[in-house]
């Protein structure tokens, strides 16, 4: 084979793969994919959890010791070092230690926050799959609904022809005529309506889909989307770990102040030389120093104390919050299954009655109308009621499945995601 025909085959195999993912059809699953793993404020969620776990390394850590460089005693009249006697030149080191647990407790708060934001992370990424999934039915609603609109325009063509044929001869008036104009005219223009909503879901998917939004999608409802069974939310649900975490920041707080009632206390150590003679000729012996400092927490009623009931308020300010959010989500989970249930009906109503009743009713009147049985009034509105109905029952549809991604953001574990359902 030449080298021109190998370039040639790897450009035709480049040319069919290209086609073949361009072709391809997004669907709700690889979408929400896409979200998670592009969007920007995850990944800044990611660095902080981070930063967070590097300085909870530090938090425990000593204080830095300190150096101590001194010259004591000289004599200012000449400024030798072995004029005097007790002129020095000293080196030592100094270093503090923190109150009883106070580094331990520190990394404990700080590892806590690490843990809170890598909590309020999964919430987020909840969140964001529950958005995606609303728009993405919101356009598959409005995609739904022009594919209707589209294919009731024949129809209503139909009724423009069947009009003007019998204006023509004579058997009906130019009203009806003009009114079979004006409802095809109004169908345009809701299709022109359904257009513009359609481009501006798509709008928003490209802030992660870029030019795949506008592609082929697929619209299909949900097809492994059950209702689960009525139950409290988790408590290890990310926004309710969060909130736990919050309190363990507070309560690792609250033992900082309590440290604040032992002492620091710190040790130095130093070397003193000295470069003086004494009477004989001899050297003088150099000097080595130790001294521990330690503080005295002794009027403690309007420091320790105060800032010791300070955090008791603020822990139970946040224990208070942590069990009214967790009736809140509680609360939302009971309002959002009963609007599942109730729109659940409603889908069977339309599907079992609704539908083929005003299948049958524009049918009757078309018939009646062309059998000049009926007026063209009746066929007008049993075909736009048709009409309403296909709409409603596709906005039913959306608006149940709108419900039950509001219920599966509460109870994550019932998605139906499967491997995806903590969206760590």
């Amino acid at each position: 084979m030449s080298r021109l025909t190998k370039q040639f085959c790897l450009f035709f195999l480049s040319s069919m793969t290209s086609w073949a993912v361009a072709a391809q059809v997004l669907t709700l699953h690889q979408a929400e994919q896409i979200a998670l793993s592009e969007d920007l404020g995850l990944q800044a969620q990611v660095e902080q959890s981070s930063a967070l776990r590097e300085e909870s390394a530090f938090a425990a850590q000593l204080p830095d010791p300190q150096l101590i460089l001194a010259g004591a005693n000289l004599p200012v009249d000449t400024w030798d070092i072995d004029q005097e006697p007790m002129t020095q030149l000293k080196v030592g080191v100094r270093q503090q230690f923190p109150a009883g647990d106070t580094r331990a407790l520190r990394q404990q708060k700080v590892t806590a926050q690490s843990s809170q934001v890598d909590a309020e992370r999964s919430d987020a990424a909840l969140k964001l799959r529950q958005e995606v999934r609303q728009h993405w039915l919101n356009l598959a609603g409005w995609i739904h609904s022009r594919q209707l609109l589209s294919g009731y325009r024949p129809v209503f063509e139909q009724l423009v022809d069947v009009t003007l044929s019998f204006y023509k001869v004579g058997k009906k008036h130019q009203q009806d005529y003009l009114r079979a104009k004006l409802l095809l005219g109004q169908l345009d223009n809701r299709l022109l309506a359904a257009d513009k909503q359609i481009a501006m879901e798509r709008a928003w998917f490209s802030r992660w889909l870029g030019d795949a939004a506008y592609g082929e999608l697929d619209s299909g409802w949900p097809e492994n989307w059950v209702a689960p069974k009525a139950g409290p939310v988790a408590t290890d649900h990310p926004r309710l770990l969060a909130s736990d975490y919050r309190v363990r920041q507070q309560a690792a707080q609250l033992d900082l102040a309590g440290e604040r009632y032992k002492p620091n206390w710190g040790l130095e150590l130093s070397y003193a030389r000295r470069e003086a003679d004494d009477m004989a000729g001899d050297r003088l012996p150099d000097f080595f120093s130790a001294a521990i400092t330690v503080d005295l927490p002794l009027f403690t009623a309007n420091r320790q104390d105060r800032q010791y009931r300070a955090e008791e308020h603020r822990l139970a300010a946040l224990r208070v919050s942590r069990a009214d959010l967790l009736a809140e989500m509680n609360a939302s989970l009971a309002s959002g299954l009963a609007q599942v249930r109730e729109l659940q009906r409603s889908v069977v109503l339309y599907r079992e009655q609704l539908l083929q009743l005003g299948e049958q009713q524009a049918e009757a009147a078309l018939q009646a109308y062309r059998s000049d049985a009926a007026d063209f009034a009746d066929v007008m509105q049993s075909s736009s009621v048709r009409l309403e109905l296909e709409l409603d029952y596709q906005q039913t549809l959306q608006r149940y499945y709108q419900s039950l991604a509001g219920v599966y953001y509460l109870l994550p574990d019932h998605s139906p995601i499967g491997e995806d359902a903590h969206y760590e």
